[in-house]
């Protein structure tokens, strides 16, 4: 372990930053944490199902699954546990899927909303209400992130947050937020470090960004950075929201080793 500042802390695939949260890990399912999983639309499920199978493999203790009614004679036979709200005539979410959405988070340590749900605005006001009503811990990535960044202000300050942004999505939600500083492919990692310290600082927020082969994760001002062999964002907010439930006292510590641990394993 070494340090550039005192902020940015970088994590080596031969060690662990943390290796105390590591041992603290729950080994028994039943202590191991409660996880919604909301997401998809009428056209498609993918993400859904991929993120329920990667919350498995990072060690949650159990995880429900909410999905549009559209979808419930598709897949009702073969995932019989699948929950199901209210959707669109186009088979996103409807704006009445709000208590079912409630109810699965107030059951939940935490709630990720992992996409697939579609463009359709009904949808988008759901989650803005959502993202209201609710004050527990919420993680949000793919398209899910895209609908909440039209409402940029009530995203930032929310608090109790994690989002997982592409390049496209950071670089909208600074812009929409009229940030002083851009982000762009082309940052030094010192650049992205100082930006990402600066901006958990400012706002309410946690972020899980993934940059050249690198998993940043960034929290209340402090900054962690771990080389990997992947770079999918879905396996690293899973994984970063399954150990921050876990070990809520500690959510920096915790979402970085999620990377150690989970990440460079599946690697």
């Amino acid at each position: 372990m070494f340090m550039d500042n005192t902020y940015w802390l970088h994590q080596t695939t031969e060690r662990p930053l943390f290796e105390a949260v590591i041992w603290n890990q729950p080994q028994r399912r039943n202590v191991a944490g409660k996880l919604a999983i909301i997401g998809g639309n009428g056209h498609g499920f993918n993400i859904v199902s991929e993120v329920f199978a990667l919350a498995n493999q990072a060690g949650i203790g159990v995880s429900r699954v909410l999905m549009p009614d559209s979808l419930s004679h598709t897949i009702g036979k073969i995932w019989p546990d699948c929950e199901f709200a209210p959707s669109t005539k186009s088979g996103g979410f409807a704006t009445t899927a709000l208590t079912e959405w409630q109810n699965l988070a107030s059951w939940a340590d935490g709630t990720l909303i992992c996409g697939d749900l579609g463009r359709n605005s009904e949808t988008a006001i759901l989650l803005d209400r959502f993202l209201e009503t609710n004050s527990e811990f919420v993680a949000l990535f793919g398209d899910a992130l895209d609908l909440a960044i039209s409402t940029p202000l009530s995203l930032i300050n929310r608090g109790n947050l994690l989002i997982g942004p592409s390049l496209s999505q950071f670089q909208k939600l600074l812009s929409s937020i009229r940030y002083p500083t851009a982000i762009k492919s082309s940052l030094s990692l010192d650049q992205l470090a100082d930006l990402l310290h600066s901006l958990t600082l400012n706002y309410k927020l946690s972020i899980v960004y993934v940059h050249e082969g690198i998993v940043f994760i960034a929290d209340a001002g402090q900054v962690s950075s771990t080389p990997t062999t992947y770079d999918t964002i879905g396996r690293t907010i899973t994984a970063s929201t399954v150990w921050r439930l876990q070990q809520p006292a500690k959510p920096f510590e915790a979402m970085t080793s999620a990377i150690y641990k989970f990440g460079l394993q599946a690697a």
